[in-house]
């Protein structure tokens, strides 16, 4: 019993420092990574575009290594299933559940070109705020944001938008704020639904970093074909109808999958 008990806390030990250096590598490589950009933004070398091609190479680069790093440390397995975002057609809204503090950073390893809206703290920060203007991303805190976001999807790019605004792990109790309504009625934007299962529940709202359980948390991301808007809403009424019905509709669709 007590060889158990002396095993177990060292298995707990072991977990626990395999998370702070995954952490501490991922967090090490947005402090030189947001350096970097910080000294190279003012030279006009460098197009817009270009700048904002390799910094969203480097962030879906980052967040890759740093999945693989905590799978090899034994903490996590993943599996993708998104044949669907493979083969979309560009300009939509990719939707998501978000049970874990990483879901973002499994999305970014699966895709090296997508916008997304960002925190204001992050926007203003003097290291991620430089990465995320380079990278074209658009800050959640401003007027202007949804005028940005259509911007963005008119001009080809996809936008990644959690729905819910912060991590819910109780799929039998999904609530999704209207702002993903609003960007994908305002552009016409197809939506591209994807699902996220995280079991054990892990990394939740509530949770610490260091919360792991005893047990691999097996992360697996689906998703499903595009839906377009005259498909799930009446395009004749109001757009405030409009917000209202498809943000309705979007968490009775997610209710039923993530619940099956």
């Amino acid at each position: 019993m007590r060889l158990s008990i002396i095993t177990h806390k060292l298995y707990k030990t072991r977990q626990i420092c395999s998370a702070a250096i995954a952490y501490f590598l991922f967090g090490l490589g947005l402090l030189v990574m947001g350096l970097f950009f910080r000294l190279v933004s003012p030279l006009p070398l460098f197009s817009a575009s270009m700048k904002q091609r390799w910094i969203r190479n480097c962030i879906h680069l980052g967040c890759l290594a740093f999945i693989n790093i905590m799978r090899l440390f034994g903490l996590i397995k993943y599996t993708y299933k998104l044949s669907s975002m493979q083969k979309a057609t560009p300009g939509h809204i990719v939707v998501a559940n978000h049970p874990s503090l990483i879901d973002a950073v499994f999305l970014f390893a699966a895709n090296k070109n997508m916008c997304c809206l960002v925190k204001g703290a992050l926007w203003n920060n003097f290291f991620t705020g430089p990465v995320a203007r380079l990278a074209g991303y658009i800050p959640n805190n401003t007027i202007e944001a949804v005028p940005m976001a259509v911007a963005k999807l008119h001009g080809g790019e996809n936008l990644l938008i959690f729905p819910e605004g912060t991590r819910n792990s109780d799929n039998n109790n999904i609530h999704f704020k209207r702002g993903a309504a609003n960007i994908a009625v305002a552009a016409n934007a197809d939506i591209l639904p994807v699902k996220i299962s995280c079991n054990p529940p892990a990394l939740k709202k509530s949770d610490k970093w260091y919360n792991i359980p005893d047990e691999v948390v097996e992360f697996c991301l689906s998703s499903n074909e595009q839906i377009k808007l005259n498909e799930c809403i009446d395009r004749t009424k109001p757009k405030t109808r409009q917000y209202r019905d498809l943000t309705q509709f979007l968490e009775q669709y997610y209710l039923q999958w993530t619940t099956r």
